[in-house]
């Protein structure tokens, strides 16, 4: 069960983070088709990169020798 669990609380990080990224692009996008596509981009981009940095945190954490 601690792997369940500490997957669950890495999923949540990374719903958490990934909702973030995607509300403050969507807030500061320009109302055009334009402006949502290049957010979107933008999103998927920042996103990837903060989940892969995360991960590596995180695991670091759960299962690295402090």
């Amino acid at each position: 069960y601690e792997d369940l669990v500490k997957g669950m609380i890495k999923s949540g990080v990374f719903a958490f983070l990934v909702t973030w990224v995607a509300v403050f692009q969507g807030y500061d996008a320009p109302p055009t088709a334009e402006g949502m596509s290049l957010a979107t981009t933008r999103t998927v981009v920042i996103s990837s990169v903060l989940i892969l940095a995360t991960d590596f945190l995180l695991t670091l954490v759960f299962y690295g020798d402090f």
